[in-house]
């Protein structure tokens, strides 16, 4: 069981097209245009890369085990292949100081937005200028300056999931 934070583009789109969800089979419309930059796509690349994760896994999984002890595993996928790529998912196990010093940066190399679920909807950046570029879809943004910032964020949430796990899997 893992803390998860999504990462998203801030260059959000409002063109959709017609498409067919493959679980219920109804009708959709699926937004279009959402993805890095390529020279973000490239900064994400070479980030990654320089934690020790060339490529993804069999799995589709960059898996980044840091100094500290500390891991996190991205999935994101269509990096790798230069498809088109929106954001993904990390999962975290413990946040410590240099686990969120890398995620602040690939937020900020990205134009990558989080979202947590300990700010309930509000999505957090890393200049203003991408909170005004989400201000559509998440008003609101909170906008932070530094690791440390993200850093009490999350350990937040993350303190939330523990009660949470450990209430899920009491033995008594």
């Amino acid at each position: 069981m893992s803390f998860d934070i999504f990462l998203q583009t801030c260059h959000l789109s409002d063109q959709t097209v017609e498409d067919v969800n493959p679980i219920t089979g109804k009708r959709v419309h699926k937004v279009v245009g959402e993805t890095v930059t390529e020279t973000e796509r490239e900064a994400l690349k070479k980030l990654i890369a320089s934690k020790g994760a060339d490529a993804p896994d069999e799995f589709g999984c960059y898996v980044i085990t840091f100094a500290d002890g500390s891991a996190t595993e991205l999935y994101f996928e269509g990096l790798s292949d230069d498809a088109e790529f929106s954001g993904g998912v990390v999962t975290l196990h413990e946040p410590s100081e240099e686990l969120t010093q890398f995620l602040y940066s690939l937020a900020e190399g990205g134009n990558l937005g989080i979202l947590t679920e300990t700010e309930a909807g509000k999505i957090v950046v890393t200049s203003n200028e991408n909170a005004q570029l989400v201000e559509p879809r998440f008003p609101g943004a909170i906008v932070i300056s530094s690791p440390e910032a993200l850093h009490l964020i999350l350990g937040r949430g993350f303190d939330h999931w523990i009660a949470y796990r450990d209430r899920v899997f009491d033995d008594s």
